[in-house]
């Protein structure tokens, strides 16, 4: 099943949200970091998701190594 954000069928794709109130406290990062940590193990070397430019979270995504591929 194709949807926004996808790459292909190998890659996992990622949907993360926080309360308003939980937002920069890094529970992101940390929630993230654990995310992409527990996919390395299982032997997965990339994942996508799909944010919009003007949300604040791209930072984290784009701190985390992810790149856009396209908009």
């Amino acid at each position: 099943m194709e949807y926004y954000g996808h790459i292909d069928s190998g890659t996992p794709s990622l949907t993360i949200s926080l309360l308003p109130g939980y937002r920069g406290l890094g529970i992101g990062t940390q929630l993230l970091n654990s995310l992409l940590f527990l996919l390395r193990e299982n032997g997965y070397l990339r994942a996508s998701l799909s944010v919009q430019r003007e949300n604040p979270s791209l930072r984290l995504y784009e701190r985390a190594g992810f790149q856009i591929l396209e908009e």
